[in-house]
C-alpha cells in the first residue's frame, strides 16, 4: 500500500482594504478562481486587512523585491515621499496603515507580487499562472 502525504496548498496573500472597490474586486477574483474544474482548491487565500494587521518589516522587504520594480515603494504606498527603504515604509505604515496601496497580492511560493492600484489585470495574470 502506498501513502501520499497531504499536499499543502500554496498561499496567495491579499493585502486588503475593505473600503476599496478594487480591493473587494480582487478578493472576489481570488475566490472565483480558487478552485479548478474538478472542485479542488488550487491555492489558499490569506487576507490581511490593512486596518487590522500592518505588514511586518520583513514582509515589506519581500514584497518590494517580489514586485520587480525599480521603484517598489511608489507601487506599494499611496504617499511615497521620504520613503527609501522597508524600514521607512514600516514606520510610516505603523502610524498610517491606510497608506498601503491595496490591493496587493503576493504569491510567496513563486516569489511574485502585484498591485491592483490601477487595474486588476496584473492580479488576474498572477492568479492564472497558479495552475
Amino acid at each position: 500500500m502506498s501513502f501520499r502525504p497531504p499536499r499543502s496548498l500554496p498561499i496567495l496573500t491579499l493585502f486588503h482594504n475593505v473600503k476599496s472597490d478594487k480591493s473587494r474586486a480582487a478578493l472576489a477574483m481570488l475566490q472565483s478562481k480558487q478552485k479548478n474544474t474538478s472542485g479542488e482548491e488550487k491555492y489558499r487565500i490569506d487576507i490581511m486587512d490593512e486596518h487590522q494587521q500592518t505588514p511586518t518589516d520583513t514582509q515589506l522587504k519581500q514584497i518590494a523585491s517580489f514586485l520587480k520594480s525599480p521603484t517598489p515603494w511608489k507601487e506599494m504606498l499611496v504617499d511615497d515621499k521620504n520613503i527609501g527603504n522597508a524600514q521607512d515604509a514600516f514606520q510610516v505604515l505603523k502610524d498610517k496603515p491606510e497608506l498601503l496601496q491595496c490591493p496587493i497580492v503576493v504569491d510567496w511560493e513563486k516569489g511574485a507580487a502585484v498591485t491592483g492600484s490601477k487595474t486588476l489585470d496584473a492580479i488576474e495574470k498572477l492568479i492564472n499562472e497558479r495552475k
